[in-house]
């Protein structure tokens, strides 16, 4: 389960750091049309988009298919 639970955890940060991509384009807008109040939303959200491999529990799944059943819900579903 060792290798399962750092495969998973690689997928996560795959899906999160394809999240932080697409928030940097609403960011940089928010930027561009000086909403102070969007730019700082998409501050936090990014946060706690990069907080994930720290916070996140996967440590509690003790098969394959309790790992894949747990997934940041912050994150978009995953496509597999």
């Amino acid at each position: 389960m060792g290798k399962a639970r750092t495969i998973h955890l690689a997928e996560i940060r795959r899906v999160r750091d394809a999240e932080l991509v697409r928030l940097d384009e609403s960011f940089l807008r928010a930027v561009e049309s000086g909403d102070t109040e969007e730019q700082a939303a998409i501050a936090d959200m990014k946060q706690t988009l990069r907080d994930i491999p720290q916070v996140f529990n996967i440590g509690s799944a003790s098969t394959p298919t309790q790992l894949k059943a747990r997934w940041p819900s912050i994150l978009p579903n995953r496509t597999d």
